[in-house]
């Protein structure tokens, strides 16, 4: 009888604290958490994270482009953006295209409050390197040049609303 107590006792125990381990283990990770955006800022990222989840390497947020807004520049964009960025970003690039995710869908290209967060150097980090979840393609592999990242973005940039 003695045994059986000491057993139960012995497992309530570890069910104690087991439990209290893993309350104080969520407690831990939701006051760690972000907000999926960082509230925007005049400083640009310098490395890290740039909100949802993207980890920016050191230096690409100061990375200028190459390539200066112009009309034709901005046509060719829309152009390429058309091809290879509509189905998700949608037509206005508001996020909201058929093959968005809608759980997670793109960002709305046209919310100005977000470009402190994403200067050239991260926009052009993003589209070039992508990322597995949520899904953004890797355009490097997706058979776009450095030189047609950096249109589309030019393009991008010209959808953006005064924030």
């Amino acid at each position: 009888m003695k045994l059986i107590r000491a057993v139960l006792v012995a497992a309530a125990v570890m069910y104690l604290a087991a439990l209290t381990s893993a309350v104080m283990a969520a407690s831990a990770g939701h006051a760690g958490q972000q907000t999926p955006e960082k509230p925007a800022s005049s400083d640009p990222p310098s490395g890290g994270s740039s909100g949802k989840g993207w980890t920016i390497p050191e230096g690409a947020a100061k990375e200028p482009s190459p390539i200066a807004p112009s009309p034709e520049v901005i046509a060719k964009g829309k152009s390429i953006f058309h091809d290879k960025c509509e189905k998700c970003h949608g037509k206005e690039g508001k996020g909201d295209g058929p093959d968005a995710d809608p759980d997670q869908p793109p960002d709305d290209l046209t919310d100005g409050s977000r470009a402190g967060r994403n200067p050239d150097g991260v926009m052009f980090y993003k589209i070039w390197n992508g990322r597995k979840s949520p899904k953004m393609p890797a355009f490097k592999s997706e058979g776009l040049s450095k030189e047609e990242v950096w249109t589309v973005i030019q393009y991008a940039k010209s959808l953006r609303k005064p924030a």
